[in-house]
């Protein structure tokens, strides 16, 4: 069986967002079953996801003013996928960047996200020129 889209939320890329988007998709979540630990999980992966847009899109590039999360279910599986309209991410560049340094040396919590994502979902990114950049969480459940 393929993949359906449970879930699709547009809004701006501020700050303010990441409290709304998390309590929708919290109501998504609950109403598919799905396990506390994993709706923690997610709640953090829209955070981070989200304010990296708005600090490396939007403040850094004054580009990217909107963000789509959604949530894509399948038997077995869930999805969750971050798309911005900013310039071209490096995804590698930033991975192994937050991967070369030890967190504990530079305390600003910065470089944090995406290697705790790493750890906690299959990461993926892509970018199509027009479309911008989509950063997917998934995650294997029951």
């Amino acid at each position: 069986m393929s993949a359906i889209t449970f879930l699709e939320l547009r809004t701006s890329a501020v700050m303010g967002s990441i409290r709304v988007l998390n309590e929708l998709l919290e109501v998504a979540l609950r109403a598919l079953g799905t396990d506390p630990a994993l709706q923690h999980d997610l709640a953090l992966g829209v955070a981070e996801l989200v304010a990296n847009v708005v600090e490396h899109e939007v403040e850094a590039h004054g580009s990217g003013s909107e963000v789509v999360v959604r949530l894509d279910t399948s038997p077995g599986e869930l999805v969750l996928s971050v798309t911005s309209k900013g310039p071209r991410f490096d995804f590698e560049a930033a991975l192994a960047h937050a991967e070369s340094h030890d967190p504990l040396e530079n305390l600003d919590g910065s470089g944090l996200g995406l290697p705790l994502l790493k750890a906690l979902f299959e990461l993926s990114h892509d970018y199509a020129e027009g479309q911008g950049n989509v950063i997917t969480l998934r995650r294997k459940t029951g």
